[in-house]
């Protein structure tokens, strides 16, 4: 049976309500289920750095390349730097230059040179072949005459040193001097030369040369009798205008130290006293000392002939010397072997064998002579056959 109409209405309005209603229903909530508790975490005990203080760090010294020099004689100079041009002046440049050319740089390094009695040119042409060619300086040469050449330094024998060095340092031109006079101011000055010429290695070997010399000598004395020493007698001979005479050397002079060093005792000694320079004496003087033997050095010409004229003079013929043939002219090649030249290694050896005759077989001269130009010198066997030995046959080489 149909329902009545008059309720659909009715249930429509209910219809719609219910609709309404579930619209407008919350959503349904999405339950999460709960999350854990985090573990408990020990906390890392982490090792305190070891963070050392920022020190500083030390501040090295400034470099420089100033060079500082001092002589023997206490003369101190300054330079910016090693010099490379270098002057040698005044009075006995001789000694000044054969000593500085034991270095194979100072070739190189001599601007100007003034040039002094002996044989210094044909010399130093052997070591340096230009050296002919470089600049030559007049004799006695003051600081206008040197300044042009511009020299870094300028080397002088000791005893120009006083007189030359304040007008060349009033230019700005530094000067030193050697002495030279002694074999302990010779090594002193070789030190000094390696300095300047930035070459020390090089003046050891040229000082060890010398002191194996020297010590070789001693070691030869020692073994002979030295109670009866031969009185020695050293006499400088010049002869001017047909007079003739006679000097000593005082104690402190080398040619007095080479004969204490060779084993002879020499007679003059008290008759020099404190004199600072050769001492003029007689022939009655001469016939007083009487001396075992006599060596002569004339500088101005050939000492050999000096003794010969000595010995053949009627008024030597009583002295023992003369009547014995002991009379000897010091040798020389190129400068006497006595004077205070790198020579005096030789005249050393040289008085040596001849104080000490017995001595002769343990000192081969003219090996000797080979040996000092060749690691002295740079010389060639050639060089010194040629140049060397010929100005030496007195001594029978």
């Amino acid at each position: 049976m149909n329902r009545p109409k008059k309720y659909f209405p009715l249930f429509v309005f209910i219809v719609l309500i219910s609709l309404l209603a579930a619209c407008a229903a919350p959503a349904v909530n999405t339950v999460t289920a709960p999350t854990a508790e985090p573990a408990a975490v020990e906390p890392t005990a982490v090792e305190p750095t070891q963070v050392e203080p920022a020190t500083a760090e030390p501040t090295a010294p400034a470099e420089t390349s100033e060079v500082v020099l001092t002589d023997v004689d206490g003369n101190t100079v300054t330079l910016p730097q090693h010099p490379q041009r270098i002057v040698v002046a005044g009075k006995a440049t001789p000694y000044v230059l054969d000593t500085l050319y034991l270095f194979p740089d100072a070739a190189q390094k001599l601007t100007a040179l003034e040039v002094r009695g002996f044989d210094t040119q044909s010399f130093l042409s052997l070591v340096d072949p230009d050296v002919e060619v470089k600049n030559t300086i007049e004799r006695d040469a003051g600081a206008e005459q040197i300044a042009p050449y511009d020299p870094d330094l300028v080397i002088l024998k000791n005893f120009s040193v006083a007189k030359m060095a304040p007008p060349l340092n009033q230019i700005g031109i530094p000067v030193l001097g050697l002495n030279l006079e002694t074999p302990e101011f010779f090594y002193q000055d070789i030190q000094l030369i390696g300095q300047i010429l930035d070459d020390e290695i090089r003046a050891e070997e040229i000082i060890n040369f010398y002191q194996q010399h020297v010590t070789t000598v001693e070691e030869l004395l020692a073994t002979i009798n030295q109670d009866q020493k031969p009185s020695v007698l050293v006499l400088q001979y010049t002869e001017d205008g047909g007079e003739v005479a006679f000097k000593v050397p005082p104690e402190n002079y080398l040619q007095t130290i080479l004969v204490e060093m060779a084993g002879g005792e020499p007679v003059w000694l008290d008759e020099v006293g404190t004199s600072d320079n050769w001492m003029v004496v007689g022939l009655e003087q001469i016939a007083a000392w009487n001396a075992d033997m006599v060596f002569v050095v004339q500088y101005n010409g050939d000492s050999t002939e000096a003794a010969q004229k000595i010995t053949e003079n009627t008024n030597w013929q009583t002295l023992d010397a003369v009547k014995n043939e002991q009379i000897f002219g010091f040798p020389a090649d190129h400068a006497s072997w006595d004077l205070i030249d790198p020579r005096w290694i030789l005249g050393l050896q040289w008085l040596t064998e001849t104080i000490n005759p017995e001595l002769q077989d343990n000192i081969d001269l003219q090996q000797e002579v080979f040996n000092f130009y060749q690691q002295m010198y740079r010389l060639s066997e050639t060089q010194i056959e040629s140049e060397i030995l010929p100005k030496l046959n007195e001594l029978g080489f």
